[in-house]
């Protein structure tokens, strides 16, 4: 007589305990992408070459609005930085050219 609420009481916890396996996933997740955004900071900023008291400098300029683009980057050193992307974009040019022949 009451089989049909057993079976809505067993299925709401089937879904409760799904939700609860799902909020574990998302937080691992979300531990994951937040351990591959630092990383990258670090490697970004690592890239830059600049001394701890340089990184504050050019952090406290960029945080002001008073960065410009012309000629601010080479005062921090980041020459070799633009040098590297410029030359991983030559590698792809060449790789997508020799696809097309």
């Amino acid at each position: 007589m009451y089989e049909k609420l057993d079976k809505l009481r067993a299925e709401v916890e089937r879904c409760k305990s799904k939700i609860e396996d799902d909020k574990a996933k998302l937080k691992a997740a979300e531990a994951k992408l937040q351990e591959a955004e630092n990383s990258q900071i670090l490697a970004d900023v690592g890239a830059l070459n600049l001394s701890p008291e340089q990184l504050a400098e050019f952090l406290k300029l960029a945080t002001s609005g008073k960065l410009t683009s012309s000629g601010t980057a080479s005062n921090y050193g980041t020459t070799a930085a633009s040098t590297d992307h410029e030359t991983d974009n030559d590698d792809e040019t060449e790789d997508f050219d020799d696809e097309e022949n």
